[in-house]
């Protein structure tokens, strides 16, 4: 082996730090802080602690959407203490709508991990992406459109509204198809699937940028994270989308790269136990207000600065937290993530079980009263993760594998 260059003895900075020798410029560099070098470990198959993750933020929502069952004949939720297990579930039912935020950013980190590389290469076509994505999603998607539908028409029919989401006819149906009814009309049928319509445009955004740009290129990602920023002034639902998904994507490099350096390894648990004490602390926000009323003094905007800290550093740190934690709990993580294959089933089940509830009491004369107690949120709550788990078994996994068949998609895509 012949000698090094001189230029590589001589690659320390000023302070003592080491720097990269380039040898087509003949220089020395500072190392990129974001690339993970050849040496880093192989990267695991499955993050357990984000499955999991996932499937909590999914019952988030769920318990979110749980006011609904206070407007069946036309009601309303005025006081949301009144809720079963309040003093226990204040947190979800007061803000379980920002669990959305934790949809988009774990779908940046896991599609930067999971395909950025794959479509930089052109290893991945876009054809073979987009039957992944349509087989994992559009199954369950149609199957629930139809039975709302159904159920709504049925309380149309004998003169009654639509059950909360309105907009029940012919051309709404055909956006609904598509997943283009939030851009469209709002929310009509699948209310919450409007996510599902972002996460779609986020798909082909995403596809763009790795095949256009890098997957672990910084400054693209930044300035991605920065357009949602802009965007949220002029479309709440999509500039969401957009800053959460590109804020996962700078989550995977920043896990890729933490990964990567041994020194840094011990840091890992207290980062996991600081990320326990913020959120400790929002739910302490969430209770009395003490930084937000602090912030309204300034511009009168306290509870939306308080909403943009947890989209743009709380949720980030988690799945960074998360991830890097994963190997550290790794007997726990893996006993609690099957709560992450149920995910999707569990979001889109949640209204038209709902609906159906509503069918039976304003058709079928089922008392409300015994709905709203702490044992309806508990055999609803049984319900819909039994049909979750049924849904996932017999409808999402044997569609997808199907339609992977007949569409020619290899059958190794994640996802």
């Amino acid at each position: 082996m012949g000698a090094l260059p001189q230029a590589t003895l001589g690659c320390v900075g000023d302070l003592g730090d080491k720097l990269v020798f380039h040898p087509n410029d003949g220089r020395c560099h500072l190392p990129n802080p974001f690339s993970a070098p050849a040496a880093a470990p192989p990267e695991p198959k499955r993050l357990h602690s984000l499955d999991a993750a996932r499937g909590v933020a999914a019952l988030a929502v769920v318990f979110w959407h749980w006011q609904h069952v206070y407007a069946i004949g036309g009601g309303e939720l005025k006081d949301r203490t009144i809720q079963p297990f309040y003093g226990l579930l204040f947190p979800l039912y007061n803000a379980g709508w920002l669990a959305v935020e934790f949809f988009f950013t774990l779908s940046g980190f896991v599609f930067f991990w999971l395909y950025g590389q794959a479509i930089a290469d052109k290893t991945l076509g876009l054809r073979s992406f987009w039957v992944a994505r349509f087989s994992r999603l559009y199954p369950l998607h149609l199957l629930t459109l139809l039975i709302i539908a159904v159920l709504q028409i049925a309380l149309m029919s004998h003169g009654l509204k639509s059950y909360i989401y309105g907009g029940t006819n012919v051309p709404n149906f055909l956006w609904n198809l598509f997943f283009l009814q939030y851009f469209v009309h709002g929310w009509t049928y699948n209310g919450p699937e409007w996510s599902v319509g972002v996460e779609i445009i986020l798909y082909a955004l995403f596809f763009l940028y790795c095949r256009l740009l890098k997957p672990h290129w910084i400054l693209p990602l930044l300035i991605a994270v920065g357009i949602g920023v802009y965007v949220l002034f002029h479309d709440w639902a999509t500039g969401r989308g957009i800053i959460g998904f590109f804020a996962g994507g700078l989550v995977y490099q920043a896990w890729r790269w933490w990964r990567a350096q041994p020194r840094l390894a011990t840091w890992v648990t207290p980062l996991f136990w600081l990320t326990v004490a913020l959120w400790a602390f929002s739910i302490f926000e969430l209770k009395f207000h003490p930084v937000a009323n602090w912030l309204n003094q300034f511009d009168g905007r306290g509870w939306w600065w308080m909403e943009m800290a947890f989209r743009m550093v709380l949720v980030p740190l988690s799945v960074l937290a998360l991830a890097l934690h994963d190997e550290r709990g790794a007997r726990f993580w893996q006993k609690v993530s099957p709560l992450g294959d149920l995910t999707y089933a569990l979001y889109l089940w949640h209204f038209p079980l709902q609906l159906l509830m509503a069918v039976a009491v304003l058709l079928l004369g089922f008392p409300l009263a015994p709905i709203q107690t702490p044992w309806g949120l508990l055999v609803y709550l049984s319900a819909l993760i039994g049909l979750s788990i049924l849904s996932y078994n017999w409808v999402e996994r044997p569609a997808q594998s199907w339609l992977r068949k007949r569409l020619s998609a290899p059958q190794r895509l994640p996802g």
